[in-house]
C-alpha cells in the first residue's frame, strides 16, 4: 500500500492548480507571506509612506518552479493585496494573480493536512 503525499491546492479566480509542495518549502512559503503581510501592514491606512522592497520568493523543484511575487507599495491594505503567482514546468508556464489572503488559506489548509 502506498501512500501519497498531499498536494498543494492554489485556488485562483478562475479555477486552481495542483501540485507537490515539500513540507520544508511550504513553510519558506509561509515565512515570505508573513514577510508580504509585514510590509503590508507598515503602510496600511498611513498617509505617509514608507517605500517597501518587493518580496520574491522561488522554489525550484526537479519538475516544478513555483515563483510567487509581490510589491506591497501598489496596495492598501492587506486585505486588498494580490500577489502574482508563476508556475513553471518544462511544458508549461502559468502565471496568474491571486489574493493574498486566498494564498495564505491555501497553504494553512495544506500545512494542516501534512
Amino acid at each position: 500500500m502506498t501512500t501519497h503525499s498531499p498536494q498543494f491546492v492554489l485556488n485562483f479566480a478562475t479555477g486552481s492548480a495542483s501540485f507537490s509542495l515539500s513540507p520544508k518549502a511550504s513553510l519558506e512559503l509561509q515565512e515570505a507571506l508573513q514577510t508580504i503581510l509585514e510590509r503590508l501592514k507598515i503602510n496600511s491606512g498611513n498617509t505617509q509612506r514608507q517605500p517597501q522592497p518587493p518580496v520574491e520568493f522561488c522554489h525550484r523543484a526537479e519538475d516544478l518552479n513555483l515563483e510567487v511575487f509581490c510589491n506591497p507599495n501598489i496596495w492598501s491594505s492587506p486585505h486588498a493585496a494580490k500577489v502574482l503567482v508563476t508556475l513553471k514546468t518544462p511544458l508549461l508556464r502559468l502565471s496568474t494573480e491571486v489574493e493574498l489572503s486566498r494564498l495564505r488559506e491555501d497553504l494553512s489548509q495544506y500545512l494542516e493536512a501534512l
